[in-house]
Protein backbone atom coordinates (compact mmCIF):
# COMPACT_ATOMS: atom_id res chain seq x y z
CA UNK A 1 0.00 0.00 0.00
CA UNK A 2 2.90 2.35 0.76
CA UNK A 3 4.21 2.01 -2.79
CA UNK A 4 0.81 2.84 -4.27
CA UNK A 5 0.43 5.88 -1.97
CA UNK A 6 3.94 7.04 -2.90
CA UNK A 7 3.01 6.79 -6.57
CA UNK A 8 -0.15 8.83 -5.98
CA UNK A 9 1.89 11.55 -4.29
CA UNK A 10 4.41 11.59 -7.13
CA UNK A 11 1.58 11.98 -9.65
CA UNK A 12 0.09 14.85 -7.60
CA UNK A 13 3.54 16.43 -7.29
CA UNK A 14 4.26 16.30 -11.05
CA UNK A 15 0.72 17.43 -11.88
CA UNK A 16 1.04 20.45 -9.58
CA UNK A 17 4.37 21.50 -11.06
CA UNK A 18 3.03 21.21 -14.62
CA UNK A 19 -0.27 22.89 -13.76
CA UNK A 20 1.32 25.71 -11.81
CA UNK A 21 4.57 26.80 -13.52
CA UNK A 22 5.23 29.46 -10.88
CA UNK A 23 6.31 26.68 -8.50
CA UNK A 24 9.49 26.04 -10.51
CA UNK A 25 9.94 29.73 -11.26
CA UNK A 26 10.35 30.50 -7.56
CA UNK A 27 13.22 28.66 -5.89
CA UNK A 28 11.80 28.84 -2.37
CA UNK A 29 8.42 27.53 -3.59
CA UNK A 30 9.98 24.64 -5.47
CA UNK A 31 12.19 23.82 -2.48
CA UNK A 32 9.40 23.90 0.12
CA UNK A 33 6.92 22.03 -2.07
CA UNK A 34 9.45 19.35 -2.99
CA UNK A 35 10.82 18.88 0.51
CA UNK A 36 7.33 18.66 1.99
CA UNK A 37 6.14 16.10 -0.57
CA UNK A 38 9.19 13.86 -0.43
CA UNK A 39 9.21 13.94 3.37
CA UNK A 40 5.74 12.39 3.28
CA UNK A 41 6.89 9.82 0.73
CA UNK A 42 9.78 8.88 3.02
CA UNK A 43 7.39 8.34 5.93
CA UNK A 44 5.23 6.15 3.71
CA UNK A 45 8.28 3.99 3.09
CA UNK A 46 9.11 3.79 6.77
CA UNK A 47 10.58 0.30 6.59
CA UNK A 48 13.51 1.95 4.81
CA UNK A 49 13.49 5.54 6.05
CA UNK A 50 13.26 4.77 9.78
CA UNK A 51 16.36 2.55 9.91
CA UNK A 52 19.66 4.06 11.18
CA UNK A 53 21.73 5.03 8.17
CA UNK A 54 24.64 7.20 9.30
CA UNK A 55 25.90 8.04 12.81
CA UNK A 56 22.71 6.58 14.26
CA UNK A 57 20.55 8.90 12.16
CA UNK A 58 17.76 7.58 9.94
CA UNK A 59 17.09 8.69 6.39
CA UNK A 60 14.11 10.66 7.74
CA UNK A 61 16.18 12.63 10.24
CA UNK A 62 18.95 13.29 7.70
CA UNK A 63 16.35 14.53 5.22
CA UNK A 64 14.90 16.86 7.87
CA UNK A 65 18.35 18.37 8.51
CA UNK A 66 18.86 18.67 4.76
CA UNK A 67 15.48 20.46 4.50
CA UNK A 68 16.54 23.07 7.05
CA UNK A 69 19.70 23.94 5.14
CA UNK A 70 17.99 24.04 1.74
CA UNK A 71 15.19 26.29 2.96
CA UNK A 72 17.69 28.51 4.77
CA UNK A 73 19.55 29.04 1.50
CA UNK A 74 16.44 30.15 -0.41
CA UNK A 75 14.42 32.17 2.11
CA UNK A 76 14.92 35.91 2.39
CA UNK A 77 17.19 36.58 5.33
CA UNK A 78 15.45 39.79 6.39
CA UNK A 79 12.52 37.69 7.61
CA UNK A 80 14.71 36.37 10.42
CA UNK A 81 14.66 39.89 11.89
CA UNK A 82 10.85 40.04 12.11
CA UNK A 83 9.44 40.40 15.62
CA UNK A 84 7.08 37.62 14.55
CA UNK A 85 9.96 35.16 14.89
CA UNK A 86 11.00 36.13 18.44
CA UNK A 87 8.83 33.49 20.20
CA UNK A 88 10.62 30.76 18.22
CA UNK A 89 14.04 32.12 19.18
CA UNK A 90 13.03 32.18 22.85
CA UNK A 91 12.01 28.52 22.73
CA UNK A 92 15.34 27.57 21.14
CA UNK A 93 17.05 29.61 23.87
CA UNK A 94 15.21 27.59 26.53
CA UNK A 95 16.22 24.37 24.78
CA UNK A 96 19.89 25.42 24.86
CA UNK A 97 19.69 26.41 28.54
CA UNK A 98 18.09 23.07 29.42
CA UNK A 99 20.73 21.28 27.36
CA UNK A 100 23.56 23.04 29.21
CA UNK A 101 21.97 22.42 32.61
CA UNK A 102 21.31 18.72 31.99
CA UNK A 103 24.34 17.97 29.82
CA UNK A 104 22.03 16.54 27.13
CA UNK A 105 23.85 18.15 24.20
CA UNK A 106 22.61 15.80 21.49
CA UNK A 107 19.02 16.07 22.69
CA UNK A 108 19.35 19.84 22.63
CA UNK A 109 20.62 19.76 19.06
CA UNK A 110 17.74 17.52 17.94
CA UNK A 111 15.04 19.73 19.50
CA UNK A 112 16.70 22.96 18.35
CA UNK A 113 16.85 21.60 14.79
CA UNK A 114 13.13 20.85 14.89
CA UNK A 115 12.35 24.42 15.84
CA UNK A 116 14.75 25.69 13.19
CA UNK A 117 12.71 23.71 10.67
CA UNK A 118 9.57 25.46 11.91
CA UNK A 119 11.30 28.83 11.53
CA UNK A 120 12.54 28.35 7.96
CA UNK A 121 9.27 26.69 6.88
CA UNK A 122 7.27 29.56 8.39
CA UNK A 123 9.42 32.13 6.60
CA UNK A 124 9.10 30.23 3.32
CA UNK A 125 5.29 30.15 3.59
CA UNK A 126 5.24 33.86 4.52
CA UNK A 127 7.25 34.67 1.41
CA UNK A 128 4.94 32.67 -0.80
CA UNK A 129 1.79 34.17 0.69
CA UNK A 130 3.13 37.67 0.20
CA UNK A 131 4.02 37.01 -3.44
CA UNK A 132 1.25 34.66 -4.59
CA UNK A 133 -1.51 35.27 -2.02
CA UNK A 134 -3.54 32.55 -0.36
CA UNK A 135 -5.03 30.52 -3.21
CA UNK A 136 -1.98 30.13 -5.44
CA UNK A 137 0.17 29.28 -2.42
CA UNK A 138 -2.14 26.64 -0.98
CA UNK A 139 -3.48 24.91 -4.11
CA UNK A 140 -0.30 22.87 -4.88
CA UNK A 141 -0.15 21.61 -1.29
CA UNK A 142 -3.89 20.90 -1.39
CA UNK A 143 -3.25 18.61 -4.39
CA UNK A 144 -0.83 16.60 -2.27
CA UNK A 145 -3.42 16.19 0.47
CA UNK A 146 -6.03 15.07 -2.04
CA UNK A 147 -3.59 12.36 -3.19
CA UNK A 148 -3.17 11.29 0.44
CA UNK A 149 -6.95 11.19 0.89
CA UNK A 150 -7.48 9.12 -2.28
CA UNK A 151 -4.79 6.68 -1.15
CA UNK A 152 -6.47 6.33 2.22
CA UNK A 153 -9.88 5.60 0.70
CA UNK A 154 -8.30 2.98 -1.55
CA UNK A 155 -6.64 1.38 1.48
CA UNK A 156 -10.13 1.20 3.01
CA UNK A 157 -11.55 -0.44 -0.11
CA UNK A 158 -8.69 -2.96 -0.16
CA UNK A 159 -8.98 -3.54 3.61
CA UNK A 160 -5.34 -2.54 4.09
CA UNK A 161 -5.66 -1.37 7.69
CA UNK A 162 -3.59 -1.28 10.84
CA UNK A 163 -4.62 -2.35 14.32
CA UNK A 164 -2.32 -1.34 17.15
CA UNK A 165 -4.93 0.10 19.52
CA UNK A 166 -5.75 -3.25 21.08
CA UNK A 167 -2.32 -3.24 22.73
CA UNK A 168 -3.19 -0.27 24.96
CA UNK A 169 -6.98 -0.05 24.93
CA UNK A 170 -10.13 -2.10 25.08
CA UNK A 171 -10.82 -1.09 21.48
CA UNK A 172 -9.68 -3.16 18.53
CA UNK A 173 -10.65 -0.68 15.83
CA UNK A 174 -8.75 -0.59 12.56
CA UNK A 175 -6.92 2.49 11.27
CA UNK A 176 -6.74 3.02 7.52
CA UNK A 177 -3.67 5.15 6.91
CA UNK A 178 -2.59 4.32 3.34
CA UNK A 179 0.59 2.55 4.46
CA UNK A 180 1.84 5.43 6.62
CA UNK A 181 4.11 4.77 9.59
CA UNK A 182 1.73 5.83 12.36
CA UNK A 183 -1.93 6.77 12.52
CA UNK A 184 -1.17 9.80 14.71
CA UNK A 185 1.20 11.41 12.21
CA UNK A 186 -1.09 10.47 9.32
CA UNK A 187 -4.10 12.05 11.01
CA UNK A 188 -2.12 15.28 11.47
CA UNK A 189 -1.70 15.38 7.69
CA UNK A 190 -5.46 14.95 7.26
CA UNK A 191 -6.08 17.69 9.83
CA UNK A 192 -3.76 19.96 7.85
CA UNK A 193 -5.63 19.01 4.67
CA UNK A 194 -8.88 19.93 6.42
CA UNK A 195 -7.36 23.31 7.34
CA UNK A 196 -6.14 24.16 3.84
CA UNK A 197 -9.37 22.95 2.21
CA UNK A 198 -11.46 25.07 4.60
CA UNK A 199 -9.62 28.19 3.43
CA UNK A 200 -9.96 27.25 -0.23
CA UNK A 201 -13.68 26.63 0.28
CA UNK A 202 -14.03 30.08 1.83
CA UNK A 203 -12.35 31.60 -1.22
CA UNK A 204 -14.69 29.51 -3.42
CA UNK A 205 -11.83 27.71 -5.13
CA UNK A 206 -12.94 24.15 -4.29
CA UNK A 207 -16.29 22.50 -3.59
CA UNK A 208 -17.74 22.69 -0.06
CA UNK A 209 -17.91 18.88 0.13
CA UNK A 210 -14.10 18.56 0.32
CA UNK A 211 -13.67 19.36 4.05
CA UNK A 212 -16.29 16.69 4.77
CA UNK A 213 -14.17 14.15 2.88
CA UNK A 214 -11.14 15.07 5.00
CA UNK A 215 -13.22 14.69 8.15
CA UNK A 216 -14.40 11.27 6.99
CA UNK A 217 -10.72 10.51 6.39
CA UNK A 218 -10.04 11.36 10.03
CA UNK A 219 -12.84 9.01 11.09
CA UNK A 220 -11.38 6.06 9.20
CA UNK A 221 -7.81 6.99 10.19
CA UNK A 222 -9.24 6.23 13.62
CA UNK A 223 -6.89 8.29 15.75
CA UNK A 224 -9.23 9.51 18.45
CA UNK A 225 -7.32 12.58 19.63
CA UNK A 226 -7.09 14.17 16.17
CA UNK A 227 -10.72 13.36 15.44
CA UNK A 228 -11.82 15.11 18.65
CA UNK A 229 -9.59 18.08 17.76
CA UNK A 230 -11.17 18.37 14.31
CA UNK A 231 -14.83 18.35 15.39
CA UNK A 232 -15.07 22.06 16.27
CA UNK A 233 -13.24 23.31 13.14
CA UNK A 234 -15.31 21.00 10.95
CA UNK A 235 -18.57 22.42 12.31
CA UNK A 236 -17.33 26.01 12.15
CA UNK A 237 -16.26 25.67 8.49
CA UNK A 238 -19.84 25.15 7.39
CA UNK A 239 -21.37 27.61 9.83
CA UNK A 240 -19.05 30.27 8.42
CA UNK A 241 -19.59 29.29 4.80
CA UNK A 242 -23.34 28.68 4.70
CA UNK A 243 -24.83 30.25 7.83
CA UNK A 244 -23.16 33.56 8.61
CA UNK A 245 -24.64 36.37 6.55
CA UNK A 246 -27.30 34.13 4.96
CA UNK A 247 -30.99 34.99 4.76
CA UNK A 248 -33.34 33.55 7.37
CA UNK A 249 -34.99 31.04 5.04
CA UNK A 250 -31.63 29.79 3.85
CA UNK A 251 -30.42 29.41 7.44
CA UNK A 252 -33.30 27.01 8.07
CA UNK A 253 -32.24 25.03 5.01
CA UNK A 254 -28.61 24.96 6.18
CA UNK A 255 -29.64 23.80 9.64
CA UNK A 256 -31.77 21.02 8.17
CA UNK A 257 -29.01 19.94 5.79
CA UNK A 258 -26.51 19.92 8.64
CA UNK A 259 -28.80 17.77 10.76
CA UNK A 260 -29.25 15.37 7.86
CA UNK A 261 -25.48 15.19 7.33
CA UNK A 262 -24.84 14.42 11.00
CA UNK A 263 -27.50 11.71 10.87
CA UNK A 264 -25.93 10.20 7.74
CA UNK A 265 -22.41 10.22 9.19
CA UNK A 266 -23.75 8.68 12.41
CA UNK A 267 -25.48 5.96 10.41
CA UNK A 268 -22.37 5.17 8.37
CA UNK A 269 -19.72 5.47 11.08
CA UNK A 270 -21.71 5.50 14.33
CA UNK A 271 -20.70 2.05 15.51
CA UNK A 272 -17.00 2.76 14.90
CA UNK A 273 -17.20 6.14 16.63
CA UNK A 274 -19.04 4.76 19.66
CA UNK A 275 -16.55 1.92 19.94
CA UNK A 276 -13.63 4.33 19.98
CA UNK A 277 -15.20 6.84 22.39
CA UNK A 278 -16.97 4.51 24.79
CA UNK A 279 -14.25 4.78 27.44
CA UNK A 280 -14.11 8.60 27.43
CA UNK A 281 -16.95 8.99 29.91
CA UNK A 282 -15.39 6.70 32.47
CA UNK A 283 -11.97 8.26 32.05
CA UNK A 284 -13.12 11.84 32.59
CA UNK A 285 -15.41 10.84 35.45
CA UNK A 286 -12.38 9.54 37.36
CA UNK A 287 -9.87 12.07 35.98
CA UNK A 288 -9.42 14.06 39.20
CA UNK A 289 -8.96 10.97 41.35
CA UNK A 290 -6.59 9.26 38.91
CA UNK A 291 -4.34 12.32 38.64
CA UNK A 292 -4.03 12.58 42.44
CA UNK A 293 -2.89 9.05 43.19
CA UNK A 294 0.57 7.65 42.45
CA UNK A 295 0.80 5.95 39.05
CA UNK A 296 2.02 2.74 40.72
CA UNK A 297 -1.48 2.36 42.22
CA UNK A 298 -3.26 2.28 38.85
CA UNK A 299 -5.09 -0.94 38.08
CA UNK A 300 -4.57 -2.64 34.72
CA UNK A 301 -7.91 -1.28 33.48
CA UNK A 302 -7.03 2.26 34.63
CA UNK A 303 -3.66 2.06 32.90
CA UNK A 304 -5.43 1.30 29.62
CA UNK A 305 -7.86 4.24 29.83
CA UNK A 306 -7.56 6.72 26.93
CA UNK A 307 -4.85 4.56 25.37
CA UNK A 308 -2.86 4.80 28.63
CA UNK A 309 -2.70 8.60 28.51
CA UNK A 310 -3.88 9.22 32.07
CA UNK A 311 -1.32 6.75 33.34
CA UNK A 312 1.45 8.42 31.30
CA UNK A 313 0.51 11.94 32.39
CA UNK A 314 0.46 10.91 36.03
CA UNK A 315 3.81 9.18 35.63
CA UNK A 316 5.52 12.23 34.11
CA UNK A 317 4.04 14.71 36.59
CA UNK A 318 4.92 12.50 39.55
CA UNK A 319 8.54 12.23 38.45
CA UNK A 320 8.68 15.97 37.70
CA UNK A 321 7.48 16.75 41.23
CA UNK A 322 10.66 15.10 42.54
CA UNK A 323 12.98 17.45 40.62
CA UNK A 324 15.12 20.03 42.40
CA UNK A 325 14.28 23.74 42.06
CA UNK A 326 16.76 24.16 39.19
CA UNK A 327 15.45 20.98 37.61
CA UNK A 328 11.89 22.27 37.74
CA UNK A 329 13.02 25.51 36.03
CA UNK A 330 15.16 23.96 33.27
CA UNK A 331 13.68 20.46 33.09
CA UNK A 332 15.32 17.05 32.85
CA UNK A 333 16.83 17.90 29.47
CA UNK A 334 15.75 17.93 25.80
CA UNK A 335 14.67 14.51 24.53
CA UNK A 336 15.74 12.94 27.82
CA UNK A 337 12.34 11.42 28.57
CA UNK A 338 13.41 8.05 27.14
CA UNK A 339 16.00 7.77 29.93
CA UNK A 340 13.10 7.74 32.40
CA UNK A 341 10.20 6.17 30.52
CA UNK A 342 9.52 3.77 27.68
CA UNK A 343 6.79 5.91 26.08
CA UNK A 344 6.62 9.64 25.39
CA UNK A 345 4.07 11.63 27.38
CA UNK A 346 1.37 12.05 24.70
CA UNK A 347 0.80 15.60 25.93
CA UNK A 348 2.77 18.52 24.50
CA UNK A 349 2.58 20.63 27.65
CA UNK A 350 3.48 17.85 30.07
CA UNK A 351 6.27 16.71 27.73
CA UNK A 352 7.75 20.21 27.48
CA UNK A 353 7.40 20.72 31.23
CA UNK A 354 9.32 17.52 31.91
CA UNK A 355 12.05 18.11 29.30
CA UNK A 356 12.45 21.92 29.43
CA UNK A 357 10.94 22.83 32.79
CA UNK A 358 8.76 25.79 33.69
CA UNK A 359 10.90 28.07 31.52
CA UNK A 360 10.34 26.05 28.37
CA UNK A 361 6.64 25.59 29.08
CA UNK A 362 6.17 29.32 29.69
CA UNK A 363 7.84 30.20 26.39
CA UNK A 364 5.80 27.62 24.51
CA UNK A 365 2.63 29.09 26.00
CA UNK A 366 3.85 32.54 24.95
CA UNK A 367 4.22 31.31 21.35
CA UNK A 368 0.71 29.84 21.40
CA UNK A 369 -0.71 33.00 22.96
CA UNK A 370 0.98 35.05 20.23
CA UNK A 371 -0.55 32.76 17.61
CA UNK A 372 -4.02 33.22 19.09
CA UNK A 373 -3.62 37.00 19.22
CA UNK A 374 -2.62 37.05 15.55
CA UNK A 375 -5.68 34.99 14.59
CA UNK A 376 -7.96 37.37 16.49
CA UNK A 377 -6.71 40.32 14.41
CA UNK A 378 -7.95 38.80 11.14
CA UNK A 379 -10.42 41.39 9.87
CA UNK A 380 -12.85 39.25 7.88
CA UNK A 381 -15.26 37.60 10.36
CA UNK A 382 -15.72 34.25 8.60
CA UNK A 383 -11.98 33.77 8.14
CA UNK A 384 -11.39 34.77 11.74
CA UNK A 385 -13.71 32.20 13.27
CA UNK A 386 -12.43 29.47 10.94
CA UNK A 387 -8.82 30.13 11.87
CA UNK A 388 -9.53 30.52 15.59
CA UNK A 389 -11.42 27.21 15.56
CA UNK A 390 -8.41 25.47 13.99
CA UNK A 391 -6.14 27.03 16.59
CA UNK A 392 -8.41 25.67 19.35
CA UNK A 393 -8.36 22.30 17.58
CA UNK A 394 -4.56 22.37 17.54
CA UNK A 395 -4.49 23.11 21.28
CA UNK A 396 -6.88 20.21 21.95
CA UNK A 397 -4.61 18.00 19.86
CA UNK A 398 -1.55 19.16 21.81
CA UNK A 399 -3.23 18.16 25.06
CA UNK A 400 -3.57 14.53 24.01
CA UNK A 401 -0.54 13.98 21.82
CA UNK A 402 2.57 15.83 20.63
CA UNK A 403 2.10 17.41 17.17
CA UNK A 404 5.17 19.60 17.69
CA UNK A 405 7.26 16.46 18.15
CA UNK A 406 6.38 15.04 14.71
CA UNK A 407 7.64 16.59 11.46
CA UNK A 408 4.07 16.59 10.13
CA UNK A 409 2.98 18.69 13.10
CA UNK A 410 5.92 21.06 12.73
CA UNK A 411 4.98 21.79 9.13
CA UNK A 412 1.33 22.14 10.15
CA UNK A 413 2.17 24.74 12.79
CA UNK A 414 4.43 26.61 10.35
CA UNK A 415 1.48 26.91 7.94
CA UNK A 416 -0.88 27.95 10.74
CA UNK A 417 1.44 30.68 12.01
CA UNK A 418 2.26 32.06 8.56
CA UNK A 419 -1.33 31.96 7.27
CA UNK A 420 -2.69 33.63 10.41
CA UNK A 421 -0.16 36.43 10.04
CA UNK A 422 -0.83 36.86 6.32
CA UNK A 423 -4.61 36.97 6.73
CA UNK A 424 -4.34 39.41 9.63
CA UNK A 425 -2.46 41.85 7.41
CA UNK A 426 -4.92 42.08 4.52
CA UNK A 427 -8.19 44.01 4.55
CA UNK A 428 -11.67 42.51 4.58
CA UNK A 429 -12.19 43.53 0.98
CA UNK A 430 -8.96 41.83 -0.06
CA UNK A 431 -10.03 38.66 1.75
CA UNK A 432 -13.33 38.60 -0.07
CA UNK A 433 -11.72 39.42 -3.42
CA UNK A 434 -9.06 36.72 -3.37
Amino acid sequence: MAYFSSLMLLIAYIYSILKHPYIKQTKVFFALFSLFTFRIILSLNHEISFKPLFAGQSLNSIFSIFSIFILFIFVKKEYFKFKLMIPFYLIIFSVLLSSVYSGEVMGGIVVAMKWLLVIVATIAVLQLLKRYQTIDTLIPFYNIFIAILISQFISLILHQGKDTENLVSSSNSISYIAGYAHEGAFSILLFMGLFLSSLLVHFKRIRPIIPTLFFIGLVIANYRTTLISAVLPFIVIYIAYFYLGAKKDFKVFVFSAGLLSVTLISFLFGHSILDRFAELGGAFTNLSELMRIDYSLFTIEERRLLSSRLYLWNMYLTEFSNFSFAGSVFGAGPEVWDDFFEVYSHNTFIGVLFDLGFLGLTLLLFLLFKTLMISLTIKELKLKIINVSFFIGFIILANSTMPLWAIEGLYFFAFIYAIFYHLSNITTNECLAV
